[in-house]
């Protein structure tokens, strides 16, 4: 057995096949990192915080814009009497003006958990070994 293994060109292979190995260890982690799309995005977020502000306010003018309702000539020549609410109506619109910060850090926080999971969880590898 040892004479097989002094042979030079079982030698060679065995180099060869340590180096393949290298190389497509290399490539994996390459392709991992190019398939995880939350740490690739929170990446971009944190290198270049101020275009992507400036890009979604572009997009909130725009959308708003875009999307703005044109009042119908029917409601334009008619003015209806405003409505006056209830104590009822006052309540609830102050309950949900109070509860509003709430809800938006809730809904923040679980979005981030949904979305930007554990960088500890990204790098789990792809295949078992």
């Amino acid at each position: 057995m040892d004479a097989k293994l002094q042979d030079p060109k079982i030698q060679a292979l065995i180099a060869r096949n340590q180096q393949a190995r290298r190389a497509l260890g290399t490539h994996l982690v390459r392709l991992q990192r190019a398939v995880d799309l939350p740490l690739r995005l929170s990446d971009s977020l944190r290198s270049h915080r101020s275009w992507w502000i400036a890009g979604s306010a572009a997009v909130g003018v725009l959308a708003s814009s875009l999307f703005r309702r044109t009042p119908s000539p029917s409601t334009t020549h008619t003015s209806a009497p405003a409505k006056k609410n209830g104590l009822l109506a006052f309540a609830l619109t102050t309950a949900v003006g109070l509860a509003k910060p709430a809800i938006k850090s809730w809904v923040l926080s679980e979005l981030q958990k949904r979305l930007l999971p554990n960088r500890s969880a990204s790098k789990k590898p792809i295949w078992p070994r």
